[in-house]
Formats: structure tokens, C-alpha cells, sequence
């Protein structure tokens, strides 16, 4: 209702739900007038009977015997529960059996949903898939295992991920870097599950925290958006707090951590939005963090980011370089930077890129 009122739907909605509801009262008005000549029907059905066979012998002069009526009467009465009644629940139920083979027959003509085996957190509280039960699917320690092939948004889409091969394990973390749309994004989104249309074998053992590059933010207090249906622990929600910034804010903000925020936010501005988002995903303590390009890092959890940051890089236990929507280098900084010129290449356009942003900024606020 906010939304419709918001957006000044009213009359759109009005003219929706009149339209709805007009047809359904046209069809619940038949169905109380066959309802009502069914009851007639079946109440009268001896008498109504006994009337067109006196009409019948009238009308061909036919002579009246008291036994043919008594014999008919005493028929009439005993087929009128197997004649008439039941009857009337066959029609129902044929009409519930054409309505039921309906669904059934479009629910049987849907394709083929293959199973998704990339799921396997303990966030789903199940494992997806499984061909067969051995001793790798029950792992304590979280793990990340993917084999891509090719991975798509839609059938037979130009844009697809292709051949990304890489392992990772507690402790480590993966940085993904890559021109602006060759699908470092997309990478994520299919180890979450969102790219239906994939080949190859993905594991993700052990929970996991994915942060988009939009802050999404719930119309509550920043605390409930931080503690997102967890419950309430002082500590860790400091250190969280601290971890993320957000403590300077909380002071700046007239009532701290308690402070209300709009729809998607708009109380807050676009830093403390995007710590609020990180604040949630560390406050989960998952044990996989998938990063759309935040400026954070965990220590001693498996971390996959995205990111033209390349101060991070030195860091990285793994670097993944994506190019025409594949895996073109994977190894640490030294073993690409040396013997490799296409990265050292990437890196000083990533940098200048980033150089160029900044010059447009300071002239952006002076216009």
C-alpha cells in the first residue's frame, strides 16, 4: 500500500480490481443460478416426474392405473438419491477434474529444471543435488570448488563466463579483477546461484555472505538492518561496528544505531549505506564472503573479491584475470606481474582509469 500510495496508483490499481473483480462476479452469479435450478430440480424431482407422466397419458388418452402410479412412486423415490444427488456431485466433481487436469497437464509441459548443484551451504540448512552421498559432502571445513564451463544469463546469450577454474580454502583470499563488463559480477552471481543457465560443477561448502555493489536497505533502524533477523550480540555487534566505521556515525547520528531509515535508505547517504551493507554480512560471520567491490577485508575466511582497487592486490593469495568473458590468468601478484605484460598492462589501465575518475569529480562538483 506505501508503494501504490508512493507512486500515485490508486486509479491504476482501481481500474485493476474493478476489472477482476466484475468478471468474478459474473461468473459467481452463474454459478449461484445453476446452484439454485439444481436445488428446485432436486426437491421437486418426484413431483415434477409424476406431472409429465399425467401430461404424457393425457395428452395420448392413455387409461390411468393406480398400480402403474404406486409401482412409478415407489421407483421414483428410490432412484431419486442415485439419480438426482449423486448426480449432481458427479458434475462437481467433473468440473474439479477439468480444472485439476488443467493445472496438472501445464505443470508436466514445463521444461526440465536441472538440479542446482552449486548450493551446498549450511545457510540453506540442506544440500542441492546429490547423485551420490560419499564422504566429500560432509565437510566440516568451509571450501570453495569451481570447474565453470560456461555460464549464461539466458539461452544461447552472446554474453557468457567461460572456462574459470580455481579452488579456494580458509584463509585465502581471491581477487578478481578485470575490464569494465567482462563479468567479474557475473562470476559471483554464479557461485550464488543467480545465473540459471550454466555447465561445468560448482561447490560452496560451508555458509556464505554475499555483498552486491548496491547497498540494499530495509525501511528500519540501522541496527535491525545490521542484525537482519539474527540475534543481538553486544560484542560482536561492536566490533562489527568498529570494523566497518560505522562508530563514528553512530555518533554523528541523532540517535545512534537506533536512528530510523526510509525506504532503500534515503536517510542515510552512499558511505554509511555501503557500511551498513558490509556490517550486515560480517555480522553474519559466515564462513565464505563474496565481495562485489567493497573496500574491507576478513581475516581467516574465505574471501572472493571484486574489485579496481589494485592496492589490494599485493595482498591477494590468488589473483583471477577475466578477459572476453573468460579466465585468461590466475597465480599470485608476483607470478603474473613478471612474467606476464598483459597484466602489468591491465593494472596501469585499471589505474589510470581510476586517475580519470577522480580528475572528473573535482570538476563535476565545480559545474
Amino acid at each position: 500500500m506505501r508503494i501504490v500510495k508512493m507512486y500515485c496508483w490508486e486509479s491504476a490499481f482501481k481500474r485493476k480490481i474493478r476489472h477482476v473483480r466484475t468478471r468474478e462476479m459474473i461468473k459467481t452469479t452463474i454459478f449461484r443460478m445453476c446452484t439454485c435450478i439444481e436445488m428446485i430440480l432436486s426437491q421437486n424431482y418426484v413431483s415434477i416426474t409424476f406431472l409429465m407422466m399425467y401430461g404424457t397419458m393425457w395428452l395420448f388418452d392413455m387409461k390411468f392405473d393406480t398400480r402403474v402410479f404406486t409401482l412409478s412412486y415407489v421407483l421414483l423415490s428410490y432412484t431419486h438419491q442415485s439419480c438426482v444427488n449423486y448426480f449432481n456431485f458427479a458434475i462437481r466433481d467433473l468440473l474439479n477434474y477439468v480444472v485439476a487436469q488443467k493445472r496438472i497437464r501445464i505443470f508436466l509441459l514445463f521444461d526440465e529444471s536441472e538440479r542446482d548443484i552449486r548450493l551446498l551451504s549450511t545457510s540453506f540448512n540442506n544440500i542441492v543435488e546429490i547423485d551420490k552421498i560419499d564422504e566429500n559432502l560432509v565437510k566440516q571445513t568451509s571450501e570453495v570448488i569451481c570447474n565453470l564451463k560456461q555460464a549464461q544469463w539466458e539461452k544461447n546469450e552472446k554474453f557468457s563466463l567461460k572456462n574459470i577454474i580455481f579452488d579456494a580454502h580458509p584463509g585465502d583470499l581471491i581477487c578478481i579483477i578485470g575490464p569494465v563488463g567482462f563479468g567479474k559480477s557475473s562470476l559471483l552471481q554464479t557461485l550464488t546461484g543467480e545465473i540459471t543457465y550454466f555447465d561445468g560443477k560448482i561447490r560452496l561448502y560451508g555458509s556464505f555472505c554475499y555483498v552486491p555493489q548496491e547497498s540494499w536497505i530495509f525501511s528500519s533502524s540501522v541496527k535491525n538492518n545490521i542484525l537482519f533477523g539474527k540475534k543481538y550480540n553486544s560484542k560482536l555487534f561492536q566490533r562489527v561496528a568498529r570494523a566497518t566505521a560505522l562508530d563514528t556515525d553512530f555518533v554523528q547520528l541523532s540517535h545512534g544505531e537506533n536512528i530510523l531509515v526510509g525506504d532503500q535508505g534515503v536517510m542515510l547517504s552512499g558511505g554509511p549505506k555501503a557500511r551498513v551493507n558490509m556490517a550486515r554480512a560480517l555480522y553474519r560471520d559466515a564462513d565464505i564472503y563474496l565481495l562485489d567491490d567493497p573496500l574491507s577485508a576478513v581475516d581467516a575466511k574465505i574471501c572472493i573479491l571484486v574489485t579496481h582497487q589494485i592496492q589490494f592486490l599485493q595482498d591477494a593469495t590468488k589473483i583471477i584475470v577475466l578477459d572476453n568473458d573468460e579466465m585468461a590468468q590466475m597465480g599470485t601478484y608476483k607470478e603474473l606481474l613478471i612474467p606476464s605484460p598483459s597484466f602489468a598492462q591491465l593494472l596501469e589501465d585499471i589505474n589510470q582509469h581510476e586517475q580519470e575518475q577522480q580528475q572528473q569529480q573535482p570538476a563535476s562538483l565545480l559545474n
